[in-house]
């Protein structure tokens, strides 16, 4: 049997469950369903699917196929665990679609804010390069030639342009190895640094916000219980401070308090959204507002993004400029004094 190491992007889950939730809507075995599902799909995703009717055929467990072809985030394969042991295995796919739908949307908005950048960093590194070994020498012969001299200013030019080159390469190398430990699942460290900056902190605190109402949404909406919900989702939250919320606000309720309080004390949702989840308490109608507040919080967290990459760019682009202009007139200003001179 082939194992899989690599994981599957939010897009392909995302379709993958919706086509597993249809078929057992129209009523089609998972056995015969899924081979189905993976000849719409390109060969590597036939391979995985033929795995996992493969191991689905041995003991007809999804979670357990799912889980031995490696593949699958543990998120998706203990929900459908969860989903196959209370009977709404079909509802928890269309939920867990939904959910991957949202991650693969929120996870484009977080590559294209940091690729928008670094196009412009790489840009404007070539343009500093040719500035300091083509352009400044040419004018260097000029001033030369005139019987001038670069002086302290002009020497400047080089020796700014040298350093800024060095500062974007560090940029660029940085932001390389910080994506290549994101996908090796080691960038916890990252997200606890850059965390530390105020509007990044509010982007992340909005993002586990979402997750959390999402997957709290999910385990209601299949059946479970507020108390059973809330110890199953430590164990599938994809990040640790949520995590560590939610034992806090389980630890809460043991000591008397409710969910609503509990969750406004560990300042998981502000006032207005922490009435919502009070409302929905009191009726009954938990999945249906945390279900709300997911695509409320998700919204929130595309706007909070785009936010930042509208103050990163100009920022960046500015701060470099600037450095290209005293670049060129670190060697304009004393060719234009012999010219002026000359005149």
């Amino acid at each position: 049997m082939m194992k899989q190491t690599a994981s599957l992007p939010a897009g392909d889950l995302s379709l993958f469950c919706s086509q597993a939730a249809l078929l057992l809507k129209s009523g089609i075995p998972l056995d015969d369903g899924l081979q189905a599902i993976g000849e719409t799909m390109p060969e590597g995703g036939k391979r995985i699917l033929s795995q996992v009717e493969e191991e689905y055929q041995k003991n007809y467990s999804l979670e357990a196929a799912l889980e031995n072809a490696k593949v699958f985030p543990n998120y998706l394969v203990r929900m459908v665990g969860i989903g196959e042991r209370s009977g709404k295995l079909e509802e928890v796919l269309e939920a867990l679609s939904a959910y991957y739908d949202r991650d693969s949307r929120m996870k484009g908005q977080i590559r294209r804010a940091v690729l928008y950048p670094m196009v412009s960093v790489c840009a404007m590194a070539v343009v500093v390069a040719v500035l300091v070994w083509k352009v400044l020498p040419i004018f260097e012969e000029v001033l030369e030639s005139l019987g001038g001299s670069a002086g302290m200013l002009s020497g400047l030019g080089p020796g700014l342009g040298i350093g800024v080159l060095v500062f974007l390469g560090l940029l660029i190398l940085g932001a390389a190895a910080s994506a290549i430990l994101v996908k090796a699942g080691k960038g916890g460290w990252l997200r606890r640094t850059f965390s530390r900056i105020g509007p990044v902190r509010r982007t992340l605190e909005k993002v586990s916000a979402s997750r959390f109402a999402s997957v709290l949404s999910m385990l209601l909406s299949s059946g479970y219980q507020i108390e059973e919900a809330l110890e199953f989702l430590p164990a599938i939250l994809p990040d640790r401070d949520s995590a560590e919320k939610v034992r806090r606000i389980s630890q809460r309720m043991g000591e008397g308090e409710t969910l609503p309080e509990a969750i406004q004390e560990e300042g998981i949702f502000p006032g207005l959204y922490s009435r919502m989840v009070a409302i929905g308490f009191r009726t009954g109608a938990m999945d249906t507002v945390m279900e709300k507040l997911a695509g409320i919080y998700e919204e929130e967290a595309d706007n909070a993004i785009q936010s930042l990459i509208g103050t990163l760019e100009p920022l960046l682009v500015g701060v470099l400029s600037a450095a290209v202009g005293i670049i060129l007139f670190s060697v304009m200003l004393p060719l234009l004094g012999i010219m002026s001179s000359i005149g």
